[in-house]
Formats: structure tokens, C-alpha cells, sequence
């Protein structure tokens, strides 16, 4: 069995399977009637008790297709209960679920289906296009079903479920076999598969949810990020589940606008998002709400967790001062499955990520492998109980990121005399915009297919809240045919929104003569940066 030294002292490991402990508060008698999830979209709240059903009927429905244990499940579905019916009841048979981005390119679709080798996948109504320019390219995939709706070859969910019991065994699990699956980026090669074991959700509730954050069933958990990503599924479905907390949840696109929408409605009592929205919402309250309705709605509030990106002091102070709540930093990583730094409520620390999450543990190592001195920047290393110790079907990469055991991250960082972690910046280039990876290779790549561009480079550098977005410096073939750089810089901008999400369009194209390179010719995107 495994255990974790924490102040508090030791705490007993993960006995089974994972979703049995998650509803184990859940479904005692004081709360399995209480709200879940409290939506807002018009539909009725959802109870913890019809979680557990639709949940049992996902399963039994998933076994009913054909799913065996360790059988891949990509699931592509928007916040709400099928989303948590499907990946809890596919861990309750044994199934691993695989929750993905709604928001994703035909192609990307394709690679995940292929590379994880999903028997089945189910897909918002919304992707009914996009994935009928994948299906006939899947090698593993013979199942598709569809949540929200009905398209011809896919199979509706929820009148297949609906026809389920409401009841269903949980197939025992040992601690270290496979539960879910999250994809994570980098700045080289093809997204990564990190396999995550059921006694990681546990120790990460245990130490994160429950231990670094407080969260009890008193709560009312405002996380905007959506459930696929790892930040939103354990603030969503995970983290509050084992809680038995309520979470507010929303289908729709989230805006500032809507987060206030929650906040006024419902007073939450902790919140967790991203930097760019806390920004966001500063601006709109500013704008549209004003200070005493925008401190009313936070007056329950015990602070709020920015995580994701970099959070700058002047928007943590500008947080307090306007709220009259804390804004604390924190870090998590795919790998790690959620949460291991954190600033303590009380004792935030201006520009510093936090202090380690009791239960884990870190060293700071130079590009050597040897330990930093305390002040000096060297490489981030995490250790802990819900470390990941594997990427799929990629063993160099899990070599260079966990051969050590425990992970290493890619964050540059130093650590002050109190124990509290700086982020200084990445080990690759990879930029962190809105909770999102951007590879500045991806989008160089999208900028220079415009006729006109012979290459282009891509840093991050600070919007007017500092919080960094892509900058891209792109050098033309004819400069002189554009005298209207400003028309030329709208033109590229539309060019790459079309092959990348938004959040990968550069804010900003300057157009220099040339780009410095070193004496073998690679770019030196440093000195970009300013």
C-alpha cells in the first residue's frame, strides 16, 4: 500500500479502484441529494446521486459497445454531466478515458485516435464535420458516438445510455494500473499521451484538492478552465467530487461577462482560473459592474488560485485592492496531474509561484544534473506520489522527463531563503498563454506558408497586464510592395487564425530586415525578447 509523508503525518494509499473513492462522500446520506454541479444553461442542477447513475449507465453502456478493461476512450464533449458520467464511468469498468479539447483540428483529432489507439470515440454534436474528415483515416477506432445531438454514423449517447441500469459494479483495480489519459505538448515532436494511474487522481485530491487548497463540502468551486483540460477536471469533476463540494458549471464559451454571471448568481467560495481571465474580469467589473457589486459577489470568497501562466504582482495586487480577496499563485503540470506549488492563504509572495505542496518534494538542478545553490537558477525536478512515470509509446522523452523518478518539469526557477519557487522561464521556448502550450514553432510554421514571408520568429512579450502572448517578427520578400505594414499585419494575423486556434494568432508583428542568427544560422529568439 502506498503512503505519503505530509505535516500532518501519514496518510494510507488508494485500495482500488479510484471512482469508488471519489464518491465515497459523496453518496452518504447528508449529501448525495446536495447539487454537483450547478449549471447554467437552464437545465436542472446536478445532484451527486445522479452523477453516480449516469455514471453507472455510461458504464454499463460502454461494456454494452464492446469496451474491455484497458480499452482507450476518446471522449471530445462539452462541461456537464455526460462529460463527468462518461469519464467516471468508463474508470468504473476499467476503460481509460482519454478527454481531449473541443477546439481541435481535424488532424489533431486523427493523431490523438492513432497514437493512443482508442477503440471508440465520443464527440460533441458540434464536431460532426470535423470528424468525418478523420474517421476514414482511424486504424483502432470502430465505435463513434455522439453527445448532444444525432448525425448519421454515430450512435446518440444519451437516448443509449438513458436505456442503461442505474446501477453497476465497480471492476477492482489495483492502485498502479492505468486510469485516464491526458495529452501534453511540447515544443519538438508530437503531442505526448501521459498515463495516469488511479492512485494518482487519489494522492492528487489528498495533497492538492483537499490538502494544499482546503477544498470541504461547504464549497462552491468557481473553475472556469474546462474539463479537459487538467486544470478544469480536477476543479470540476475530481477535486470537488471527493469533496463533496458544488461546482459551477457552464457549457458555452467562457467570458469574464459569464464568470461575473456565476459570481453574482451563486457567491462562490473559492475560484481557480487563469491570470488572463482574473485580468479579464478585473476589466469588465471595472467597466461594467462596479466595485461594490463586484465585491459582493466575491465576499464569500477565501481567494482565488491563478494558475496556468506566470501571475504578475501588479495584477495580484490590483486583484486584492479591487475584490478585497486574495489572488494566490500556484503550479501544476499534466505530469504531475494537478497541483504541487502553492503561495499560502495569508502569505502571498509577490512574483514567486509559491512554496511546495506538503507531500512532494523538489530539487533544482543545472543542465549537469547537480543540485543549484539556493538563489541561483537551475532546472526544476518534482517528486511525488501522483507523478506520472510514463509517456505512450514514447520512451526517449519519458527517459529525459521522468528517468529520475518524479518529473522534470522544464521550468527555469531559483528559491529564496523561505523556501518560495520563481519561475525565470522555460527550458525550451515554449510559451504558456492562457493555460495553454504554444510551441513558437508551430506558429513560425503557420506564418511563413503566406507567399510573401521568407521566415519568421515567435517570442512572448507582455500585454499591458503582463501576461505574456505571441509576438512574431517575420521578414518579407519584398518589403517595399507593403507600405501599409498595418494592413499586411491584419492579413497574416487571419492567415494563421486559419490553420491555429486564436490563442496561437500573434497579438503583435513587427517586420525587421532580418532576424539575428548565430554563426550556424539558428535563430536567436533570446534576443527577441528585449
Amino acid at each position: 500500500m502506498a503512503i505519503a509523508a505530509t505535516k500532518g503525518g501519514v496518510r494510507p494509499g488508494l485500495k482500488g479502484n479510484v471512482v469508488d473513492y471519489l464518491f465515497e462522500n459523496a453518496l452518504k446520506p447528508e449529501n448525495a441529494d446536495r447539487p454537483f454541479m450547478i449549471v447554467d444553461d437552464g437545465r436542472a442542477n446536478v445532484t451527486f446521486r445522479r452523477l453516480h447513475e449516469r455514471a453507472c449507465q455510461a458504464g454499463n453502456y460502454l461494456r454494452e459497445i464492446g469496451l474491455k478493461p484497458g480499452d482507450r476512450l476518446m471522449m471530445s464533449v462539452m462541461d456537464g454531466i455526460e462529460f463527468g458520467a462518461l469519464f467516471l464511468g468508463a474508470m468504473k469498468i476499467g476503460v481509460v478515458p482519454l478527454p481531449l479539447n473541443t477546439y481541435l483540428r481535424p488532424r489533431d483529432y486523427l493523431y490523438y485516435l492513432n497514437d493512443s489507439e482508442a477503440k471508440a470515440a465520443f464527440v460533441d454534436a458540434s464536431l460532426a464535420k470535423t470528424m468525418e474528415e478523420v474517421r476514414p483515416h482511424t486504424k483502432h477506432a470502430r465505435f463513434f458516438g455522439m453527445v448532444g445531438g444525432a448525425a448519421p454514423g454515430y450512435e446518440a449517447f444519451e437516448p443509449a445510455a438513458d436505456r442503461q441500469a442505474k446501477t453497476l459494479e465497480t471492476l477492482p483495480r489495483r492502485p498502479d494500473e492505468m486510469a485516464f489519459w491526458l495529452y501534453s505538448s511540447g515544443s519538438t515532436g508530437d503531442p505526448k499521451g501521459v498515463v495516469h494511474t488511479h492512485e494518482h487522481l487519489y494522492w492528487a485530491c489528498e495533497l492538492g484538492g483537499i490538502g494544499a487548497l482546503g477544498i470541504h463540502s461547504g464549497d462552491v468551486i468557481s473553475c472556469p478552465p474546462k474539463m479537459f483540460f487538467a486544470f478544469g477536471l480536477g476543479g470540476q469533476i475530481y477535486f470537488t467530487l471527493r469533496a463533496a463540494a458544488a461546482t459551477l458549471v457552464s457549457a458555452s464559451p467562457i467570458t469574464p461577462k459569464r464568470v461575473w454571471e456565476q459570481f453574482i448568481a451563486h457567491e462562490p467560495t473559492m475560484c481557480m482560473a487563469v491570470p488572463t481571465l482574473f485580468a479579464g474580469m478585473l476589466q469588465y467589473a471595472e467597466k461594467e459592474i462596479g466595485q461594490e457589486k463586484a465585491r459582493k459577489a466575491c465576499r464569500r470568497l477565501r481567494y482565488v488560485l491563478s494558475a496556468g501562466e506566470i501571475l504578475p504582482p501588479a495584477l495580484m495586487h490590483r486583484w486584492k485592492e479591487y475584490t478585497g480577496v486574495e489572488c494566490l499563485d500556484g503550479v501544476g503540470t499534466t505530469e504531475m496531474t494537478h497541483l504541487f506549488i502553492m503561495n499560502r492563504p495569508g502569505h502571498p509572495v509577490p512574483g514567486s509561484c509559491g512554496r511546495i505542496v506538503d507531500g512532494y518534494r523538489h530539487e533544482i538542478l543545472d543542465d549537469e544534473g547537480k543540485p543549484v545553490k539556493r538563489g541561483e537558477i537551475g532546472n526544476l525536478h518534482v517528486f511525488g506520489p501522483s507523478a506520472a512515470q510514463m509517456y505512450w509509446n514514447k520512451p526517449e522523452k519519458t527517459k529525459e522527463v521522468m528517468g529520475r523518478g518524479g518529473v522534470k518539469t522544464g521550468d527555469k526557477v531559483y528559491e529564496d531563503e523561505h523556501g518560495n519557487l520563481f519561475m525565470v522561464g522555460r527550458t525550451d521556448d515554449m510559451l504558456r498563454v492562457g493555460a495553454i502550450w504554444v510551441s513558437p514553432a508551430e506558429v513560425e510554421g503557420a506564418i511563413v506558408t503566406h507567399p510573401e514571408v521568407v521566415e519568421a520568429a515567435v517570442v512572448g512579450a507582455p500585454d499591458e497586464e503582463q501576461l505574456v502572448k505571441p509576438k512574431a517578427y517575420v521578414v518579407l520578400r519584398e518589403p517595399a510592395k507593403f507600405p501599409d505594414k498595418a494592413r499586411l499585419e491584419a492579413e497574416l494575423k487571419e492567415h494563421v487564425r486559419k490553420q491555429l486556434p486564436g490563442i496561437k494568432v500573434p497579438r503583435w508583428i513587427e517586420f525587421p530586415a532580418e532576424l539575428p542568427k548565430t554563426a550556424t544560422g539558428k535563430i536567436q529568439r533570446f534576443r527577441l525578447r528585449g
